[in-house]
């Protein structure tokens, strides 16, 4: 089996000394690319499985912009509404909180829409019980590497550590403190949302 290749970074936002992996793709398949692909063992055409799944995605948006979550395949992943829109306390340069926040302050104005997508707790489960991984420098040859042990999905919360996206547990915001890391999701307390199972 082949081996998914990542690289080790250092997250300069959180201090010194503060390290995490960051997968290395091996380039991106385009949609046609796919479609052929799912009907190489099958009697479907390509020109068929692309049309259905345009549709079908069509249909996705239409329910999103409704305020739906929408699932997007067999127990695989969810696209949902999403906002972008927090409110912090104001500290001085010393780190003295000068103007405590509340929920009577809060305002939209400013707010960023997004989409959201999340990877349900089975499809990741299955991902990390298959996984293979291979560290690689910053020229992509290998480096000798010990086992890797999964070190859990979030389950419980909405997010990882301080470098990891959104987890797999109860719905609940997600994000270490970065707000999911520079691969995980959303910003101040905006990670990805997690799924009930």
């Amino acid at each position: 089996m082949a081996k998914v290749k990542y690289t080790i970074k250092e997250n300069t936002k959180v201090g010194t000394h503060s390290f995490y992996a960051v997968p290395v793709v091996n380039g991106s398949l385009d949609f046609l690319e796919v479609c052929e692909e799912a009907c190489e063992n099958t009697s479907i055409e390509p020109s068929l499985m692309r049309a259905a799944v345009t549709e079908y995605m069509k249909a996705v948006k239409r329910n999103v912009l409704k305020g739906f979550r929408c699932a997007v395949g067999e127990q695989f992943l969810f696209v949902y509404p999403n906002i972008m829109a927090s409110i912090k306390d104001k500290k001085d340069d010393h780190g003295n909180i000068i103007e405590v926040a509340t929920a009577s302050k809060f305002s939209i104005a400013g707010a960023k829409s997004r989409l959201g997508a999340s990877v349900s707790p089975k499809y990741s489960a299955q991902f990390a019980a298959e996984v293979s991984w291979q560290r690689v420098d910053a020229s992509g040859a290998a480096v000798e590497d010990e086992d890797i042990t999964d070190g859990g999905s979030g389950t419980g919360s909405g997010g990882g550590g301080d470098n990891n996206g959104g987890g797999t547990g109860t719905i609940t915001p997600g994000g270490g403190d970065n707000g999911g890391g520079d691969n995980g999701g959303g910003g101040d307390n905006n990670g990805p949302i997690g799924f009930e199972e």
